[in-house]
């Protein structure tokens, strides 16, 4: 017997898979949690690629895609505008993958690079924001600590997390009507994950109160003319990939990330001093010197490269 999924039928089927295992875990089998994640990772990368199908069907594939690339940098324009003026100019994309068996298909970031591009026409205001962008990158990362190296997890961490992914991925399927998920998997289905994203959301809505305050509070009562004097920087967690690393006091590094289930506290962009010019730089570019300094900038480890 031979079993065939287009597209669609192969993420909504992730989908299930996701909250079967999701369910599982809340059971207490928690190594279940892993597999959810990676299996609602895999069905956000076929909706993706769904997407690239209400373009065209082959530009889901990897040799049409680097045919649209390669005219967006001839003409200068972004990815969108290339395929445009390929498609018309009547371009036969079939025609490149026409009698390979298993072309490959385009990865996660190329086709988040053509979606990128969508604007609305009335508003001027892109369809996919910087959050979903940032999921993305998020889960990019997620998945490969989990297939390839090691990862830990709380119940309320693996809850979030699943959260966070459904809200992206149910507001991507809506902004291009690729699909309604509550009808796809059933009302009483969807309603375990909505919850999920509502818990995200709101946790994440407190996060980014917080940095707000933070940055109202710093600033207020100080003139204009002061305010370039005071230190204030918002980094993007590398734990959680939310932009809520804000200065802190009590942070052994000066600042934390103010996502309540994470609070990270390390970051390769948090500037510091170099020990021999002073200038500040990001730590990750930093570089130390045995026994003499601890951060020592590009600048300095090769002047003649400046």
């Amino acid at each position: 017997m031979k079993f065939s999924f287009d597209i669609k039928s192969n993420a909504i089927d992730s989908f299930d898979e996701a909250l079967a295992k999701y369910e599982q875990g809340q059971a207490g089998d928690t190594k279940s949690f892993k597999f959810a994640i990676t299996h609602l990772a895999h069905c956000i990368e076929l909706v993706l690629k769904m997407y690239l199908q209400t373009l065209d069907e082959f530009l889901v594939f990897s040799k049409c895609f680097k045919e649209v690339a390669r005219r967006a940098k001839s003409d200068g324009a972004d990815l969108l505008s290339a395929f445009t003026a390929l498609k018309g100019e009547g371009f036969d994309f079939e025609s490149l993958v026409q009698g390979h068996p298993c072309p490959h298909t385009v990865t996660v970031e190329q086709a988040l690079s053509v979606a990128m591009c969508e604007v609305c026409q009335i508003t001027g205001n892109k369809f996919v924001g910087q959050d979903f962008v940032d999921d993305i990158n998020w889960m990019k990362g997620l998945r490969n600590s989990i297939e390839h190296f090691e990862f830990d997890f709380t119940p309320k961490e693996v809850r979030l997390c699943i959260g966070r992914l459904i809200r992206g991925l149910a507001e991507f399927a809506d902004i291009f009507s690729l699909f309604d998920l509550e009808s796809e998997v059933g009302k009483e289905r969807f309603h375990v994950f909505e919850v999920l994203a509502d818990e995200y959301s709101h946790l994440l809505a407190e996060a980014n109160q917080t940095v707000a305050d933070a940055k109202r509070d710093l600033f207020s009562g100080v003139r204009p003319k002061h305010q370039m004097f005071i230190e204030w920087n918002v980094y993007d967690c590398p734990s959680c990939g939310n932009s809520t690393m804000i200065p802190n006091d009590d942070s052994s590094t000066g600042y934390r990330c103010t996502f309540e289930e994470c609070g990270n506290e390390d970051s390769e962009e948090i500037e510091v001093d170099c020990d021999i010019c002073g200038m500040p730089w990001p730590n990750g570019d930093m570089t130390s010197w045995v026994d003499t300094y601890t951060y020592v900038c590009p600048r300095c480890e090769n002047p003649e490269a400046w």
